[in-house]
């Protein structure tokens, strides 16, 4: 089993940090991700997903940004998972991604043999804190709980789609893991409810929104020409 850490680190002392609402960060991050080369319904979900860790108290732009930044660098990487029964791997020899991971697994929640629905082992997640939205709304579509065990511990999600926040944050230091899924036999209590909004790095910021300014059309003589209004106003 796999498993990649590097120190969750804190914020020095007086460093400036940005205070986005969730929907802000919903689309800044959506166009990052488009930006970065993902369809437009893959970055819609990458979006939605660090929307739902920020109205957890969870910030997950840190980890978009460098799962991002690695899928520029290496273009040939999808880390697109391949399902079998009872186990999905990657494609390749680079660990899986959690937004076309996570996608896969809630269009096959509702399947009795689905991941969801049966112990299944799954291979290296990058940022898998990026995953747990996923999770999350996949134990809520089945309306039935979800337990997540990885090497370094286990969690589990409420038919409710709650998860204890404290347990996932375990997840935010970690760079890839494996784990695998199951139903437990019992049912699980409702997950601690959200905190605060975290505060983000303007350094993450403004590198997400370097990766936005990739979706926008370059200026052209043309358009420069057609700028403004073809009418005066002489009133």
């Amino acid at each position: 089993m796999t498993l990649a850490t590097e120190p969750a680190g804190t914020a020095p002392a007086g460093e400036r940090r940005i205070a986005l609402s969730q929907s802000e960060t919903e689309s800044l991050c959506m166009k990052a991700a488009r930006g970065a080369g993902f369809s437009w319904g893959l970055a819609e979900e990458a979006g939605v997903a660090v929307g739902w860790l920020h109205f957890h108290g969870i910030d997950g732009t840190a980890r978009l940004l460098s799962l991002l930044t690695d899928r520029l660098a290496n273009p040939s990487s999808s880390g697109r998972p391949v399902p079998t029964s009872g186990h999905w791997q990657c494609d390749g020899d680079s660990p899986l991604c959690p937004i076309t991971t996570g996608s896969a697994l809630l269009d096959s929640a509702l399947l009795a043999d689905g991941p969801a629905g049966r112990t299944t082992k799954i291979d290296p997640v990058a940022a898998p804190i990026l995953l747990l939205p996923f999770l999350s709304r996949a134990a809520k579509l089945r309306a039935q709980p979800l337990e997540v065990e990885w090497p370094g511990g286990q969690f589990r999600i409420a038919s409710d789609g709650k998860v204890d926040r404290q347990s996932a944050l375990a997840w935010t230091g970690l760079t890839e893991t494996d784990m695998t899924l199951r139903s437990p036999a019992q049912s699980v209590p409702r997950g601690s409810e959200p905190s605060s909004l975290p505060s983000l790095s303007p350094e993450v910021i403004d590198g997400l929104n370097a990766l936005a300014m990739r979706t926008t059309v370059p200026a052209t003589d043309a358009s420069r020409r057609g700028a403004g209004s073809a009418s005066t106003d002489n009133d």
